[in-house]
């Protein structure tokens, strides 16, 4: 087989679904939780086939926010290219719900033994996506030091930009998104994501905005209990009755296309609270 894991025209052409890149430019944002919630509420519609992966081969936990047990099937599929086949997706993937799959490539040893290159890792992605309506990504804020996880950011069709309502996150927020060049089809959703209670923090929603230069297409709201319950029950908190859920199914519409109205944005979950 010929220019297997070339990511031009011919194969690219064949994309269908949509790849979205969730990530954080300082670690520990909740990242993975967001995928996980993403992912299932994309699920929600049946008509809509989705795959989410973790790029976390050593400490990613995207099979504790979705209770399933993992494998390491990523890591071929990312290695050997050439032999994606539609079978192969149906067989690597671990179903969580009828029509959501994930992929994984945990390894059992702390010294990560493989990185894929950046032309493996389009080619697996343009392959999910010829199978899926959407590719949701995890993308640790560690490797968008390399080409690899700036690189599979910056060319998503949709890329969820996590910041805190910290200094040292809005600080390294500015610099990724000053990197990340939107062109046509693509849009880049900046969340706020407060994971320490609101009163404790001493920077506004309205300093946060400021600071960056836009303001955050989704706030999500310091909810514990409905948060952490995932990793510790397998309860997702978008399925869960919380202003949480009202701001990730607000998210999971802005993904989807949905028009954010008048009132949506910043406030909209607040307002219909």
């Amino acid at each position: 087989m010929q220019n297997t894991t070339h990511t031009g025209s011919a194969f690219h052409q064949q994309q269908r679904g949509k790849r979205i890149a969730v990530a954080s430019a300082k670690g520990g944002a909740g990242t993975t939780s967001l995928v996980a919630n993403i992912a299932w509420g994309l699920a929600k519609r049946p008509d809509a086939n989705v795959a989410c992966a973790d790029l976390d081969f050593i400490t990613g936990d995207l099979d504790l926010q979705l209770s399933f047990k993992s494998n390491n099937a990523l890591l071929e599929m990312l290695q050997y290219p050439e032999r994606l086949e539609p079978v192969v997706y149906e067989r690597s993937g671990v179903k969580v719900t009828g029509n959501l799959s994930a992929f994984t490539g945990y390894q059992a040893k702390l010294e990560q033994a493989f990185w894929p290159e950046l032309n493996e890792f389009e080619h697996f992605s343009a392959f999910c996506q010829q199978q899926a309506a959407y590719l949701v990504w995890d993308i640790p804020a560690f490797c968008l030091r390399d080409q690899v996880g700036f690189g599979a950011l910056r060319s998503s069709d949709i890329r969820v930009v996590i910041v805190e309502p910290t200094l040292a996150s809005i600080r390294r927020t500015n610099l990724l998104l000053a990197e990340l060049d939107n062109t046509a089809g693509q849009q880049t959703l900046l969340v706020l994501n407060h994971t320490k209670p609101e009163s404790a923090s001493l920077i506004t929603v309205e300093d946060v905005a400021k600071a960056v230069g836009r303001k955050p297409d989704v706030e999500i709201p310091y909810t514990p209990d409905h948060m952490v319950a995932s990793t510790t029950l397998g309860q997702l908190a978008i399925a869960q009755k919380s202003r949480a859920a009202k701001a990730l199914n607000q998210l999971v519409g802005l993904i989807q296309g949905e028009q954010a109205g008048k009132r949506s944005g910043l406030f909209g979950w607040l307002k219909g609270a």
